[in-house]
């Protein structure tokens, strides 16, 4: 069956997973905007908030972590992932409901679809009239074509997310490394930082492939191990 034929609730029940916490997430110049959204997880401040941030600044993250952090509060919540969910259909976002807490990630994708930004508003709408709360995120100020949409948008309290620094990105990927039980030597991690992309995607993609490469040769992380990974790339 393909995507577009999708049932669009077992679609929902695919991606509905998090992986991600608010103690993991390094906040750097973002700071405010991570304390609006433990707020709006504990349901203690306004109920419908914007993030806005470019790729790699931590908006999926956050999103997650709101929602995970929902999960023993017996409070019905589920995250979204839009642009992976296009192809599925705007009927992604029927029967939500009984969803008390959703948290909708790259709406900025959905602009120009005229079924996805009816939907989108008439969701808007629904969780506004309602005590329910609604967490979305874009990477720029999404084009959309209704304007109504547009204006609901702007309505949102919105919080501009800004990329780590590089000691912050290092910081992040030795913990990470760590985390998993990979030791990251400060050769390493300089020779990663000068060598890599210096976004958070990137950089996260690299330690993953470390990991398995480290597991799979019984080696430890060193430079010349980095080297390998990296050319065998091209």
């Amino acid at each position: 069956m393909s995507a577009r034929g999708a049932d669009p609730q077992l679609t929902l029940a695919l991606f509905n997973t998090t992986q991600h916490d608010f103690a993991s997430f390094e906040p750097g110049d973002n700071g405010e905007a991570l304390r609006a959204v433990r707020q709006w997880s504990q349901r203690s401040g306004p109920r419908i908030v914007h993030l806005r941030g470019a790729a790699s600044t931590g908006k999926s993250h956050l999103l997650q972590a709101a929602i995970a952090a929902l999960a023993p509060q017996g409070v019905r919540a589920m995250v979204l992932p839009l642009r992976e969910l296009l192809a599925a259909g705007a009927a992604v976002l029927d029967d939500l409901d009984s969803v008390d807490m959703l948290a909708l990630d790259d709406i900025d994708a959905c602009a120009g679809d005229a079924d996805w930004e009816r939907q989108l508003f008439n969701l808007y709408n629904a969780v506004d009239g309602s005590e329910r709360y609604l967490l979305w995120s874009a990477r720029a100020e999404p084009a959309f074509a209704l304007p109504d949409l547009a204006s609901r948008l702007s309505a949102s309290l919105i919080y501009q997310l800004h990329e780590l620094c590089d000691a912050d990105k290092a910081r992040v990927l030795r913990a990470r490394a760590n985390a998993r039980g990979l030791a990251m030597p400060e050769a390493v991690l300089d020779f990663i930082m000068l060598r890599e992309r210096r976004d958070m995607t990137t950089l996260m993609a690299l330690l993953d492939e470390l990991d398995t490469a480290a597991l799979a040769k019984g080696r430890a992380l060193t430079v010349p191990l980095v080297r390998e990974v990296l050319a065998a790339r091209t």
